[in-house]
Formats: structure tokens, C-alpha cells, sequence
């Protein structure tokens, strides 16, 4: 919150200092943690943010420098974003390229994906797509005069991109209406069958949901502050609202409990606004799950190792309104009423590939849709010239969702949006070190470090099991307060099934068996067992066997001392369980006494 400078006048030269030096502070910990804590350390995902034809990274209407800066500055405390960015166009400048800039690893003209210097398998965790391009024409220099493919990417930058995702890589992907974006993600495995990269269900516009203008169009723009409906309205400060798929586990009393997917689970509550457009893509689940890619002739839809095939899922869905016309002249036919799939989700990890995400459009991306139109060009529909604005032109499409608290706080949301996508898609081996690092910063956390200090020389078995439970709830509520209740259960689960594996279905409420399970079963099993405090017994028994092993953050931090920390932890959680299992048998034998 900015400081108010009239109060920077009263209150003296040294608090004036010292509120300096605590913002300092809070800057230095939000860029470089390891600074004030030196055992802080955060994981690097290497990340490929890649465009084409009129989109770029810079700060234009149709710019991605908002959704950049939020990667930046915006990921959880234990994630660190190490970006590339590349345009396939040889001809951008390096302003839509971010060259040079602070925070950019590395900016690439005329990007090929079966070039080595550009790109390789292994080269990249993630990698993002944002198409716009329906066909490479000749202002793509090298693949004009090398005969590539010209509305898809070439067979061999194709197996590159395969291969980059059997190996456990993320994708993200996205175009805009119609066939916008089909020339880069259109022909990519998975990417292909998530999203409709074509007309749909066909090109007559009174029935084309993808199309410009037609009454069925995928419309979400949303009443703003003026009167009836403008195209502008999609650079104000109000959202389109999403409806969320919602997931529960099979069994205990967390089967009430409704959690949406993991990038749709934010920091303060679940994710249901984006930015609205008056004509967006769509996605879906795949007419087809029984297809191989031809290029290489890989399993699209891979099974997990129990032998149920993983597929996609529709996550979140748009609305449309009734009537909209998307501006005053009434250029677009009224719209009709009607739903449509906003983003996919394919959770390879189950299947031992990368995860996908698809979104209907880059306008949840882009800068008019966030920060509001440029002032005066393109997009700006005021009256910049002579002073004042057109009627039924806003002030806030200036400045979209800064424009107002509430706006600010939406755009608090779909920054998570971003950020849980980078998490979620990174491949298994970065979410090990996301969830190892995580031990760090509970075990040394203000809350538990007091709790967790107990006399190293007391036996684990000799502390009160009330205590670990104590200890344990502490823990996970710290957790929760940098990351989301998704996020906290996706930690529990990454070694509670090396702890406790039989506990994993009654708190993993995205296992696809679970869900098939509730599809079959009008009701599982009563809710009479509640499998929490067992798990916070463990949790806390692995942080006082940890904080044992470690009473004071090492010197010096390194891959032994996590291997070491992280085995001690789990032979406290091990030992934690044991015991809460027990006194859980003797309160059962309790109740069967009763009972008899």
C-alpha cells in the first residue's frame, strides 16, 4: 500500500528512515529471500515463452509485458522463473523481444524449435505458447526460404516439441477466435485435441462459436460503467465470472469438502475471474483419446501405471451473455446465451509425461485486457485529442483492473492464475525440489521453529502425541498462508505416500479413480474417519525430527543437506504416523466395545 506523504511529513527524519529501510526490506525478500535468510532458496524453472505475428512481449495493447512482470516478481516464495523469450518473426524489435532487460534470460529473433541453439528436449521445464499467426508467410524469413510447412510447424521442430513432453516437459497453449494461433500450437500432440484450433462446430457464422460475430460467438464481455455494451468493455475493471469444475475424495469427511483444480486455487480462495473479450476461442476434451502423433508415433493419451488412461478435462467454463452487440454501432449480431469451455487440463504425470494447459484466448494475457488501452492509440476509442472521452467511454479501460480496488483485487487473482500454472506444469523433478524446499522454510518459520525446538537429547517416541499434533496443525496453516490449499495438499501427498500410501486416496481429491469412483457410487463409505490428525501427527514428528538434525540453519546449503534433512523428516513422519495409528486402534477398540 503506498504511503501517504502527508504522513511521511509528520512522522520524523528517522521514522521516515526506518519506513525506507522496511520497504527495502520487503523488496529485497520478494527478489532475492536468501538475503535476509540465508538457508532461503527457491528452485529455477526454465521457462520458453513463445509468440508469432502480431503478438510480442512488449508494453503495446497486444503486448505481454504485464503477464511477464507478474512471472517476475509474483511466483511463490520457494519458485523462481528463469525466462527466455522468443519470437518467430525475424523482424521484431528488441523492445517486443525484452532484450537486455532485468529478469530476462535470454531473447531470441526468428525463433526455430529444431535449431539447438534455440531449443532442444531438454533444453527448457515449460514451455508457453501464444499464437496468433494462422499461417508463416514470407515475413518469416528463414522458413519462407527453407519450404517449411506453411499453417503448421515443420515434422522435425514437431518430434522436437513430443519429445520435450513424453520426457515429463509442461506445455501451455493458447490462440484466439477461429483459426487464430493454429500455424503454432494447432499440430502440436495433446495441445491438438484440448482446444478447437478451427472453426466450430463450422464456419457459418450463426453457428460458429469461434467466430467474430456471429450471435453464437464466445462473447464474455461483461456491463461495465457505461450504458449497453462496448468492445471496450474488455479494458475495464470488470471480469468475466467462471464456473469451476470442483473435485472431493472418496472418503472421510473431507468427500464435502469442493476444491477446484490446482491453477484454479488461489492463495485467498478458488480462481473464477479472467478478463473478458467479446470473441474468444474454446476449449474441450478430445473427440478421440485412442490416437498416436505421427510424427513420432507416441501414445497421445498414455495410461498410468495402474492402467487407467489419463485424459483431459474442461477445468473452468465462460458465459455468455444475452444481447450483447460489443459496441454502440451494434457491429456484432446479439449474442445468444450459452457456456463454453475456458481451460483444459491433462495431468501427464500420471501417465510418466508432461502436463498441458490450454486457455480459450491470450486476452486473459495480454495488456489491454489487463492494464487497460494504450492512451491514444489503437485500441483507444476516447476523444484523446480534444480532451474529453466519447460517451460510454470509461476512464478505467485507461487502466483496466488498477483502476480501482476491487479491480486490483481481481487482477490479484489472475496473477495466481499465471503463477499456478508455471507450478503446476513444471516437470516431476522441479515439483520435488518446489515441496524439498518447502521443509526449509516451515522447519526455520517464526510459528514452528519455538514449537519443533525441543531438547534434542528426548527421544521422538517420548513426546506427547498432542504435541506433534500441535505442531503439525501450526505447520500446515503456515504453509497455507504462502501457498493455497491445493498447494498445501499437493506437499502432503508428495510424502505421505512414501509415509502413509494408503491415506492418499482419502485426501487427493484429483486421483481420476477417485472421481470415477464417485461417478458410479451414489454414497462411499460414512464419514466416520477423519484421516487429518493422523497427518499431523507425521507432519509434526518429521519437523522435530528434522529441527533435531538441524537445530540452526546450516552455513552453508547444499543437495546433501536437503538428502539428509529430508530423510530425517521422514523417519520422524514414519514414527509420528505409528504412534498416531495407534491410539487411533485403541479409540476403534473403544468404540467396537460400546457397540457390543
Amino acid at each position: 500500500m503506498p504511503i501517504d506523504p502527508q504522513h511521511l511529513r509528520n512522522i520524523g527524519l528517522s521514522n521516515r528512515e526506518l519506513l525506507e529501510i522496511n520497504l527495502k526490506r520487503r523488496l529485497d525478500f520478494r527478489h532475492k529471500p536468501e538475503l535476509i535468510y540465508p538457508w532461503w532458496r527457491r528452485c529455477a524453472v526454465k521457462v520458453l515463452l513463445v509468440t508469432d505475428g502480431g503478438l510480442n512481449f512488449g508494453p503495446g495493447d497486444f503486448g505481454l509485458s504485464t503477464f511477464v512482470h507478474v512471472l517476475l516478481n509474483d511466483a511463490p516464495s520457494r519458485v523462481k522463473f528463469d525466462l527466455t523469450l522468443a519470437h518467430l518473426r525475424e523482424g521484431v524489435t528488441d523492445a517486443e523481444v525484452m532484450m537486455g532487460q532485468p529478469g530476462i534470460s535470454k531473447s531470441i529473433k526468428g525463433f526455430r524449435f529444431d535449431e539447438p541453439t534455440h531449443f532442444t528436449p531438454e533444453m527448457y521445464d515449460q514451455i508457453w505458447l501464444f499464437g496468433i499467426a494462422t499461417s508463416f508467410g514470407a515475413e518469416y524469413q528463414y522458413r519462407s526460404a527453407n519450404q517449411y510447412p506453411a499453417n503448421r510447424l515443420s515434422d522435425g521442430e514437431l518430434s522436437n516439441i513430443s519429445a520435450h513432453m513424453n520426457r515429463g516437459g509442461g506445455v501451455f497453449a493458447t490462440g484466439d477466435h477461429g483459426f487464430l494461433g493454429r500455424a503454432l500450437c494447432g499440430s502440436l500432440p495433446r495441445v491438438r485435441g484440448m482446444r478447437h484450433w478451427a472453426d466450430f462446430p463450422d464456419s457459418i457464422d450463426e453457428n460458429n462459436e469461434v467466430s467474430m460475430g456471429g450471435r453464437r460467438r464466445n462473447d464474455t464481455n461483461r456491463v461495465g460503467h457505461d450504458v449497453g455494451t462496448q468492445f471496450s468493455d474488455q479494458s475495464d475493471d470488470i471480469p468475466q465470472l467462471l464456473d469451476l469444475k470442483l473435485y472431493s475424495t472418496y472418503v472421510s469427511f473431507l468427500r464435502r469438502a469442493r476444491y477446484p483444480h490446482p491453477v484454479l486455487c488461489g492463495r485467498t480462495g478458488r480462481i473464477d475471474v479472467l478478463p473478458d473479450h467479446p470473441h474468444e476461442g474454446e476449449c474441450r476434451v478430445p473427440g478421440n483419446l485412442n490416437e498416436t502423433f505421427p510424427q513420432d508415433g507416441s501414445v497421445e493419451y498414455p495410461s498410468s501405471p495402474g492402467g487407467l488412461q489419463i485424459v483431459p478435462e474442461v477445468i473452468a467454463f465462460s458465459h455468455v451473455p444475452a444481447g450483447n452487440t460489443a459496441d454502440k454501432a451494434g457491429s456484432k449480431a446479439a449474442t445468444i446465451a450459452h457456456s463454453f469451455g475456458a481451460i483444459s487440463a491433462y495431468d501427464g504425470h500420471r501417465a510418466g509425461v508432461g502436463r498441458v494447459i490450454c486457455d480459450a484466448t491470450w486476452h486473459h494475457f495480454v495488456n489491454v485486457n489487463l492494464i487497460g488501452v494504450v492512451e491514444g492509440g489503437g485500441f483507444d476509442q476516447f476523444d484523446f485529442l480534444g480532451g474529453d472521452h466519447h460517451p460510454g467511454e470509461h476512464a478505467s479501460k485507461h487502466d483496466g483492473f488498477l483502476s480501482s480496488p476491487y479491480g486490483q483485487g481481481v487482477l490479484d487473482q489472475i496473477k495466481n492464475y499465471y503463477t499456478n500454472i508455471g507450478v503446476w506444469i513444471s516437470p516431476p523433478a522441479r515439483q520435488r525440489c518446489f515441496n524439498r524446499f518447502a521443509w526449509w522454510q516451515l522447519v526455520y518459520a517464526d510459528r514452528i521453529m519455538e514449537a519443533a525446538l525441543i531438547d534434542p537429547d528426548v527421544a521422538l517416541e517420548q513426546i506427547p502425541v498432542s504435541t506433534l499434533l500441535s505442531i503439525g496443525i501450526h505447520a500446515r496453516d503456515a504453509f497455507g498462508r504462502r501457498a493455497s490449499q491445493c498447494q498445501t495438499i499437493e506437499w502432503l501427498l508428495d510424502w505421505i505416500i512414501d509415509v502413509a500410501p494408503m491415506l492418499v486416496e482419502w485426501i487427493d481429491p484429483w486421483e481420476p479413480l477417485t472421481q470415477l469412483r464417485l461417478e458410479k457410487e451414489a454414497s462411499g463409505p460414512l464419514p466416520m474417519v477423519d484421516p487429518m490428525p493422523l497427518v499431523d501427527v507425521a507432519l509434526g514428528a518429521a519437523l522435530v525430527a528434522m529441527r533435531q538434525a538441524f537445530p540452526y540453519p546450516p552455513e552453508r546449503m547444499s543437495a546433501r543437506q536437503d538428502e539428509a534433512a529430508f530423510e530425517a523428516a521422514m523417519d520422524g513422519a514414519r514414527t509420528g504416523f505409528r504412534r498416531a495409528a495407534r491410539e487411533g486402534v485403541h479409540l476403534c477398540q473403544s468404540l467396537t466395545s460400546i457397540l457390543a
